[in-house]
């Protein structure tokens, strides 16, 4: 037989020790990425999205890669959802449940935005919805959280809102320009676009809906306004990885509202806005994930109180529309 060099021999040993080294780390990363849960979210382009690009970024949840993409669109996002496209859905708390009313497979799993959005208008006088009385308002569409919202507030401070005021329907881009041109006196915006037009429109932050909330409450200033949600196939099938996901959620948001300069440095670009701009824009937005027990007491309570001016009027939310991991 054929003697291999001692030279030649260690090098024999060396090249298969390195085969071996790179066969062992490309088992490894097929074992991780097969051990890895990918979990697709698509959330609006606004402040509530901030947790969820941070999640994302940072690569928060072990075991779980977070695709974090846009929607602008709820009921396209939800068609998505329903077809298995996307896995989660962070999108307005009332369509949520307008959905399953009408009987979508949809859950909510926990609500994490409880203000984002104020009346804006130019003039001064308005401080607040008691000074509405007799003037042209607009919402983005009948039965819309904002429109069920303003009504409570014009109702709680003893205008009819069918009779006492006018209010137009529109997207928020066409209230924009409505507002600027005089041909409303205040339009509900959310975060940032209602920052951006007060920074660089010239029109006027008339008062913050948790500032009125708190005011019909007594001093609680949070509504249920953005949550995620699921089908109910989906949320049962991966209890496990909703729980992480939520518990995640819980701490981004605790971070991005105790840093929002930093946060605005980080997602300014993501969201289209200038830094200083998105900054003020998260100072407005009150965000905070509660255990999915006390959000199920909280939105139901929420419930009982705007369901009277839902345009088919109140109707009973089942208990299984609300999902507990």
């Amino acid at each position: 037989m054929k003697q291999i060099p001692r030279r030649s021999r260690a090098r024999t040993r060396g090249a298969f020790t390195l085969v071996l080294a790179l066969g062992l780390l490309l088992c490894t990363a097929i074992t991780a990425s097969a051990d890895t849960t990918r979990v697709r979210v698509l959330v609006s382009q606004t402040t509530a999205a901030l947790p969820w690009l941070a999640m994302a970024k940072e690569n928060a949840i072990p075991g779980i890669d977070l695709s974090v993409a846009f929607f602008s669109n709820h009921a396209q996002a939800l068609a998505l959802m329903l077809r298995g496209d996307t896995d989660l859905l962070v999108s307005g708390t009332s369509q949520g449940w307008e959905n399953r009313l009408d009987g979508s497979p949809i859950v909510m799993i926990d609500t994490g935005v409880w203000a984002i959005s104020s009346l804006i208008g130019k003039n001064p006088a308005i401080k607040g919805f008691a000074d509405l009385k007799g003037k042209k308002i607009a919402m983005p569409f009948p039965g819309s959280p904002l429109d069920f919202q303003t009504r409570t507030l014009l109702a709680n401070e003893k205008i009819d809102p069918d009779r006492d005021v006018t209010i137009s329907f529109g997207p928020f881009p066409q209230s924009v320009q409505l507002l600027l041109a005089g041909q409303l006196d205040a339009a509900a915006l959310p975060e940032p676009l209602a920052t951006t037009v007060v920074k660089k429109s010239g029109l006027l932050r008339l008062v913050e809906y948790s500032q009125a909330w708190a005011r019909f409450t007594g001093g609680d200033r949070q509504s249920p306004q953005v949550s995620l949600f699921a089908t109910e196939g989906y949320a049962r099938a991966n209890a496990a990885s909703i729980t992480a996901i939520v518990n995640a959620w819980d701490a981004a948001s605790k971070k991005v509202t105790a840093s929002p300069a930093d946060t605005a440095a980080q997602f300014a670009v993501a969201l289209g806005v200038d830094q200083g701009i998105l900054e003020e824009a998260t100072r407005n937005t009150l965000l905070a994930v509660p255990s999915p027990a006390e959000n199920k007491t909280r939105v139901q309570a929420y419930y009982q109180i705007v369901s009277k001016y839902f345009p088919a009027g109140p109707r009973p939310l089942d208990e299984r529309f609300f999902f507990i991991p």
